[in-house]
């Protein structure tokens, strides 16, 4: 167990977990803890404070989000619980609800992505299994409308989200300390390979293809190439999901949303030089997100579309005087495309 320290944040997804389980604790046991404990999807437990604690039943948490700037920090989650046959999450007030497909979610069901569930659901077991809560976000509508949430297809309240469970500091200069540090572990093996992965599930998936030699990097494409060099390794793969690896194919070195988007056009430019039919370009172009325009094409397509972005990154690279191999991944970690040195 560990107790989350000020440079670490906690997701909605913690957040909504410890409040359910605070919450049960509340209806099935009258104790009002001053703080819950809860498991990750990473195997560590993270101890979470509770706000407050009503009506015989609920229980409020926030969200702190350590060192990375945040909209939603301070947010307020409550969990309120009742009886019942078995487990069961509701999503309410102030919990976006999903409007356009591509986001893991069925269009009308309320923005909880299926880990944060689990999560929920992890936490609530070690109370008890017999208990349905809700999940309430009280200020999560008016919340959302500064999140990318309507950028993407869920409307009226922010996502219960989290991969891990806790928010790193990635895109500050102390993580590029970071990142070098663990090219410097890596190098020291004799390994002159270092693979790339922006994000948590990438990383998982690069760790079970490369095993040791790779290292998460956040939005910090270009920055960390160049780490890469300069610590000496000869060759540097990138294993990406197509959302990261998309904006870097328009020459976004870091993938970080202030510093631009070009997802959508990059992806009509790939199935233009793709040969795709007129009708499937035009409705990739009416696409809000990567996973709704990757959604209406085959596998064949995707493979097709996702080999022509994966030739353009090599060559928005190609300053970098170093072996380069770019693996594009789907969320199932199904290779979709696979260029260069690998």
């Amino acid at each position: 167990m560990i107790q989350t320290l000020k440079r670490f944040g906690i997701t909605t997804g913690a957040v909504a977990a410890a409040a359910a389980k605070a919450s049960a604790i509340y209806l099935t046991k009258g104790e009002t803890p001053s703080s819950v404990t809860i498991p990750t999807p990473i195997g560590i437990r993270i101890e979470i404070p509770v706000e407050e604690y009503f009506e015989g039943k609920c229980a409020k948490v926030k969200k702190f989000s350590g060192d990375n700037p945040d909209v939603l920090d301070g947010l307020e989650i409550t969990a309120c619980s009742e009886l019942s046959a078995s487990v069961q999450i509701i999503g309410s007030k102030g919990i976006g609800t999903v409007t356009r497909p591509g986001l893991k979610l069925e269009i009308g069901e309320k923005s909880i992505s299926p880990i944060a569930r689990q999560m929920i659901i992890d936490a609530l077991k070690e109370v008890t299994d017999k208990v349905k809560v809700t999940i309430i976000v009280p200020n999560g509508e008016e919340l959302s409308k500064n999140t990318m949430n309507p950028d993407v297809g869920v409307s009226g309240g922010i996502s219960i989200l989290g991969t891990t469970g806790i928010e790193y500091p990635v895109s500050d200069e102390d993580y590029i300390d970071h990142i070098k540090t663990e090219m410097c572990v890596i190098k020291a093996t004799g390994n002159n390979k270092v693979v790339l992965a922006p994000g948590n599930t990438s990383f998982s998936f690069a760790k079970k293809i490369y095993g040791d030699v790779v290292v998460k990097i956040g939005d910090r494409i270009g920055d960390s190439i160049k780490l890469a060099i300069d610590e000496g390794f000869s060759h540097v793969v990138i294993v990406s999901l197509p959302g990261k690896i998309t904006k870097v194919s328009a020459g976004l070195l870091n993938t970080h949303s202030k510093f631009g988007d070009a997802r959508i056009e990059s992806i009509v430019y790939a199935s233009v030089v793709s040969g795709l039919s007129t009708e499937k370009i035009r409705e990739i172009a009416n696409s809000l997100t990567v996973a709704e325009a990757l959604e209406s094409l085959s596998l064949e397509e995707r493979k097709k579309v996702m080999s022509i972005i994966a030739k353009r990154v090599l060559s928005r690279l190609s300053k970098f005087q170093v072996k380069k191999g770019v693996i594009i991944l789907s969320d199932d970690g199904q290779v979709l495309a696979e260029e260069g040195d690998l």
